[in-house]
């Protein structure tokens, strides 16, 4: 269809072009009669003010505009001239290149760049942030298509007296490295601190000042600024996202954050076998207890659904002890002391577990909650925070945590 509409276009736009040339000239033509009447208009001006039918200002307002016309009329005609004094040979050469050759430079640039086999794009799909952030932008750019369509991460609110305390803290922090940039170890603590409040934005940028004020390459700090890049942009990898995370491979190969986020960088650009690869080599090499699992698993799944494969087995991690919201719920039938004792020496018994072992994400989870129904909100808010510190450089986790916080 938008061939033929092109083609009948190009046939017009020749004609067009053509009919001047092969028009036949006779007498006096229309440009020289305008030029005629407008120097009659001049005389009749010059006898309207003689009159006094006509003021000096407006006569010579008049004036002006015709003899701008006059002037246009002139060159118009001159033109004329020429093409009545053209040889016939020569107009018809020249009608016949222009005939011949307006459809055939448009044939030659739609070839060097054009699609012919191209579907047509769904016009609803064009200013979609879904379909701007498919081309891939760079970090800055994805960064601000989120905020403009409002779908950039929420920065935390401080909602208690102590996390007011915090966000002075930190206000207090960036001043001080206002005046001292070159603070590194005050910078690593803005940069873990401004991530727990939720801009992402600005800790990566904390972290990419780390990486290129280090003398030795650090997998800490690459961990951390490309886990806040995705975060600022939605899950996103940008290209320099997905460039720190080469560097960072180049360090640690086998380090599964960076896997993934590889992994996640491939599937977003089509790639989806080389990131199933990946994400498939990570599950089969796991431990049942790696917190990243159902993250990975899930990835994992969704690309072997688009490979037409089965989805990988996923590697079982041991359920969490500890008090559910349903244990605290059931004790309500026991005596108020029997239901504090119970409920107190569950949670303290998976506290002190968690103590021994911190890399367990489902029991952090689940202390947390229960600290929350027990309205023990000074206890809740230390063990979110230590929870945050042990997954520093895993952003699912993180991001489950952020939301158990809310």
């Amino acid at each position: 269809m938008f061939i033929v509409l092109a083609g009948a276009i190009a046939i017009i736009t020749a004609i067009v072009l053509i009919l001047p040339f092969l028009r036949a000239r006779s007498g006096v033509s229309r440009a020289a009669y305008d030029a005629q009447a407008y120097r009659a208009q001049l005389q009749e001006l010059d006898q309207d003010l003689a009159r006094g039918i006509l003021n000096e200002t407006e006569a010579k307002a008049a004036k002006i505009e015709v003899s701008r016309r006059l002037l246009a009329a002139t060159d118009a005609a001159e033109v004329d001239g020429a093409l009545q004094t053209t040889p016939g040979g020569v107009r018809m050469g020249v009608a016949i290149m222009a005939a011949l050759g307006a459809p055939a430079l448009a044939i030659f640039v739609y070839l060097a760049i054009g699609e012919a086999g191209r579907p047509d794009m769904p016009l609803a799909s064009r200013s979609d942030i879904g379909f701007q952030m498919a081309q891939r932008p760079s970090q800055v750019q994805a960064e601000a298509l989120l905020d403009e369509n409002n779908l950039a991460p929420k920065v935390t609110e401080p909602n208690t007296p102590e996390a007011k305390q915090y966000v002075a803290s930190i206000a207090e922090l960036e001043a001080f490295l206002a005046k001292n940039p070159d603070d590194l170890k005050g910078r690593r603590l803005l940069a873990g601190a401004t991530a727990n409040l939720g801009r992402y934005s600005d800790s990566w940028r904390h972290y990419a000042t780390l990486i290129e004020a280090g003398g030795e390459p650090d997998t800490e700090l690459y961990g951390g600024m490309i886990q806040m890049m995705i975060l600022a942009a939605n899950g996103y990898v940008s290209p320099e996202a997905e460039a720190a995370t080469d560097a960072a491979r180049n360090l640690d190969k086998a380090n599964p954050l960076f896997i993934h986020y590889k992994a996640l960088a491939l599937a977003q650009r089509g790639e989806t076998k080389a990131a199933y690869a990946f994400w498939k080599a990570l599950l089969d090499n796991a431990d049942a207890s790696a917190p990243w699992i159902p993250t990975v698993h899930r990835h994992a799944t969704q690309a072997a659904q688009e490979l037409g494969l089965e989805p990988p087995a996923s590697p079982a991690p041991t359920p969490a002890p500890g008090p559910s919201r349903g244990d605290i719920e059931a004790a309500g039938e026991m005596s108020e002391d029997d239901r504090r004792t119970m409920i107190e020496g569950m949670v303290a018994g998976l506290a002190e577990r968690l103590a021994e072992d911190p890399n367990d994400l489902d029991g952090w989870l689940r202390l947390i909650r229960a600290y929350g129904v027990m309205g023990r909100t000074d206890d809740r808010t230390s063990a979110l925070e230590m929870a945050r510190k042990t997954f520093a450089d895993d952003a699912p986790a993180l991001d489950r945590l952020n939301k158990a916080a809310e």
